[in-house]
C-alpha cells in the first residue's frame, strides 16, 4: 500500500494519514486498538454506512487491523478545514467571498440536515471537522468518531464532543447533545465564517440580530443559536430558507416576500444587487422556478424514487444550471436541463 509518510490531520482517537486504497488516495485513519473496541469500531462504520451523503465524509471500506491498530479508509479531500479557510487565511488557498460563502454553508447544512434526517447526532462539530474542498468549494463534515445514533432521547453513544462549540444547556448541565445542539454549533460556524472572528460560548440570538444585520443569513442562524432548545429551529425547519438564500447570493438578488394589499398574502419578487433598489417586489416570469426548483442540491446516492434537483451557478456565463432527475424503481426515466439568466 503506498503512503505519502505525511500525517495529514489528528482524529477524535487516531491520527490521519495519505494513503493510496483500492487504487485511490484515501484518507487513512489509524486508531490504536487499546483506544476503541471493536464494537465502537462496529457503531462508527454504521453511522458512515447510514450517513452517506456528498457533503458527509465517505468510508470507502471495511476496517482492519494491522500493527495493533484499526486501519479506518475514509474519503481523501483534497482541500482545508474550514478553521484554516477562516481563522489562518494567509495559509488558506480559498477566497471567501459572497458566493464562496454562501457554497460553504449550504454543503455543510445540507450535510447535518441529511445527517438529522438518518437519525445521527455528529456532538463534535467545529471548523476543523469541516473541509472544504479546493475548485469546488464543497463543504464536507468529517470525524465521525463521536456520532451517535438517537432515538427519541435514546442514544447509541456516550454523551461527549468539545466545549468551544457546545450549546449553552450543555454547557450548563442541562441537557445531552442531540440535534438541537449540534444546530446551535452549526448556527456559531456560520457567524464565523461569515464574520470571520472567533465567537464566545455565550452567542445569543440578540447578539447574533446585531452582527449579522447586515447578512441575508441574520434571520436563520438567530433560529438556529436560540438559548432554549425548545425554542431552537431544527435543520428541517432551515434547510429550505438557507437553499433559497444560497440560490439568491449566486443570482445576485434579493428575495422579497411582502403581503399584498388587504389579503395578508407574501408576493415573491426579485431585486437586482448591482442595480438601484426598488420601492417594491418586482414580478418576474420565473416564479414558477422559485417555487418549484428553489428545492435540493443533488442527493448522493440518488434516490430509487422521486425527483432530483441539482442547482449549479456557471460564473463565466451568469448562468443558473438547473438539472432535473426524475427516478422510478432506481432508474433514470427523465433527465432535463434549464438555464436562466438574470436580466
Amino acid at each position: 500500500m503506498a503512503c505519502s509518510r505525511k500525517t495529514i490531520a489528528r482524529g477524535c482517537f487516531g491520527k490521519i494519514y495519505k494513503e493510496k486504497f483500492n487504487g485511490t488516495w484515501a484518507a487513512m485513519k489509524k486508531v490504536p486498538m487499546g483506544i476503541i473496541s471493536k464494537k465502537q469500531l462496529e457503531g462508527e462504520c454504521k453511522v458512515y454506512h447510514s450517513a452517506r451523503h456528498c457533503h458527509v465524509v465517505k468510508l470507502l471500506g471495511d476496517p482492519w487491523l494491522q500493527d495493533g491498530r484499526w486501519h479506518i479508509p475514509l474519503e481523501f479531500i483534497k482541500g482545508e478545514d474550514l478553521e484554516t479557510t477562516i481563522f489562518k487565511v494567509q495559509e488558506s488557498k480559498v477566497q471567501l467571498t459572497p458566493k464562496v460563502k454562501a457554497t460553504i454553508i449550504t454543503g455543510m447544512c445540507e450535510g447535518l440536515f441529511h445527517l438529522h434526517s438518518k437519525n445521527i447526532v455528529h456532538q463534535d462539530l467545529k471548523p476543523d471537522n469541516i473541509m472544504v474542498e479546493h475548485g469546488t468549494h464543497r463543504a464536507v463534515i468529517i470525524d465521525m468518531g463521536l456520532a451517535k445514533f438517537s432515538f427519541n432521547g435514546f442514544s447509541s453513544a456516550q454523551n461527549c464532543g468539545n466545549v468551544a462549540y457546545s450549546a449553552p444547556e450543555i454547557l450548563q448541565g442541562n441537557g445531552v447533545r442531540d440535534k438541537r445542539s449540534d444546530v446551535w454549533a452549526m448556527g456559531k460556524i456560520i457567524t464565523e465564517l461569515i464574520t470571520g472572528v472567533r465567537q464566545s460560548s455565550n452567542l445569543a440570538s440578540p447578539t447574533i440580530r446585531e452582527m449579522l444585520k447586515d447578512s441575508p443569513y441574520c434571520n436563520v442562524v438567530s433560529k438556529m443559536v436560540a438559548t432554549n432548545p425548545s425554542e431552537r429551529a431544527s435543520m428541517a425547519e432551515m434547510i429550505i430558507e438557507i437553499r433559497h438564500l444560497s440560490v439568491g447570493i449566486h443570482l445576485g438578488i434579493d428575495m422579497l416576500a411582502k403581503p399584498k394589499a388587504g389579503t395578508g398574502q407574501a408576493k415573491l419578487g426579485l431585486v437586482a444587487h448591482d442595480g438601484p433598489r426598488r420601492t417594491g417586489p418586482v414580478p418576474v416570469p420565473i416564479r414558477v422556478f422559485v417555487s418549484e426548483f428553489f428545492k435540493v442540491p443533488i442527493l448522493c446516492p440518488l434516490p430509487p424514487n422521486g425527483t432530483v434537483t441539482h442547482l449549479h451557478f456557471d460564473d463565466e456565463s451568469g448562468q443558473l444550471v438547473i438539472k432535473q432527475i426524475f427516478m422510478r424503481n432506481g432508474n433514470i426515466v427523465k433527465h432535463e436541463n434549464m438555464k436562466i439568466r438574470k436580466s
